[in-house]
């Protein structure tokens, strides 16, 4: 947005211009050089910044959803940090790899491509221990996974990509299909090294190990779905509103649902003692009045005020007013 000037500024701008302490050229050299930025045509920039704080907003929903996972996986507390979203080439992600390492290579049903899932070795080893029933423990000499580890690690990875596809579907649908592990970077060149991905941190800690999970979207796979990665498109699609067409299936399913009802007689405080020496034929006076409404809770909840009575030879009750909060019976 311009900005505006006020009165006072303008007469001492004009004031400084003529007084010879402000330079027109100067100004003019100032604003050519607010136009001028700095652009790499080797590493051209894909993604918007606004794409990229979509791409943040995402995985931040996706940690915690994953750090819930997690938990329930390992039995044991699991925290979840998302560290960056950065845009790079994918050489620049290939070469920052260390090997061995774990990835995962997914397709996403419903676009072209692959998409990249990297997994420190330190927190593969560490879930594996958690998996298998010992104790995570971070490691210091690390060594190529096993068949049987990979099978392993295989098998729970298929599981965060359906909970990252749960994180995605307020953006878009993103089914995606684990399709196979490599161990060695070399061996995965699913794009041209030139070509840019969005590179997602998260810092994955177990127990006493830690260690990165990266996930790498090649900026080819998301291009067709791209528009969508927008704020507005984002809070748009976690509008809390049940749509229409859902409204009837739920209050169909309500319906039906069985709630417990509690009719409460009264209220009375007694000692212990009296409470231990209470016998058969003994009486506790209530603070309820004979022949007044009583309160009637829906679960634990007070909700109405009502009159006991008989419906066709067995107990009832017939509500006679809302209860309204901190309210004594008529």
């Amino acid at each position: 947005m311009t900005e505006v000037l006020s009165q006072n500024e303008i007469d001492a701008l004009l004031a400084a211009l003529s007084s010879g302490s402000v330079d027109v050229e100067d100004i003019k050299e100032g604003e050519k050089q607010k136009r001028i930025r700095t652009y790499n045509f080797r590493r051209p920039n894909r993604f918007s910044k606004e794409q990229i704080r979509t791409l943040y907003m995402l995985h931040d929903n996706f940690t915690r959803l994953l750090s819930t996972f997690f938990a329930a996986q390992l039995r044991t507390p699991t925290q979840v940090d998302l560290l960056s979203v950065e845009e790079m080439t994918f050489d620049e992600f290939t070469r920052s790899i260390s090997n061995p390492t774990v990835m995962a290579l997914a397709h996403p049903q419903e676009l072209k491509g692959q998409i990249v899932f990297e997994l420190n070795p330190r927190l593969a080893f560490a879930l594996l221990e958690r998996l298998l029933g010992g104790q995570a423990e971070g490691l210091t000499d690390l060594r190529p996974l096993t068949d049987i580890e990979l099978a392993v690690i295989e098998r729970l990875l298929s599981r965060v990509l359906q909970v990252l596809g749960e994180a995605w579907s307020h953006v878009s649908p993103l089914k995606l299909k684990l399709e196979r592990m490599e161990t060695n970077p070399q061996f995965v060149q699913i794009i041209s090294p030139t070509e840019m991905v969005a590179l997602v941190s998260l810092q994955v800690k177990v127990d006493a190990a830690e260690g990165l999970f990266n996930f790498c979207y090649p900026y080819l796979v998301l291009k067709p779905i791209a528009p969508k990665l927008s704020a507005h498109h984002w809070f748009s699609a976690l509008d809390p509103r049940v749509p229409p067409a859902n409204q009837e299936v739920l209050r169909r399913r309500l319906i039906h649902t069985k709630i417990p009802l509690c009719a409460q007689l009264g209220q009375a405080k007694i000692s212990v003692r009296e409470l231990l020496n209470l016998q058969a034929g003994d009486v506790v006076e209530l603070d309820s009045q004979a022949g007044g409404d009583i309160l009637l809770l829906i679960g634990s909840e007070p909700k109405f005020w009502a009159r006991p009575g008989r419906v066709d030879g067995r107990l009832g009750l017939k509500i006679s007013a809302p209860y309204k909060g901190d309210e004594s019976s008529g």
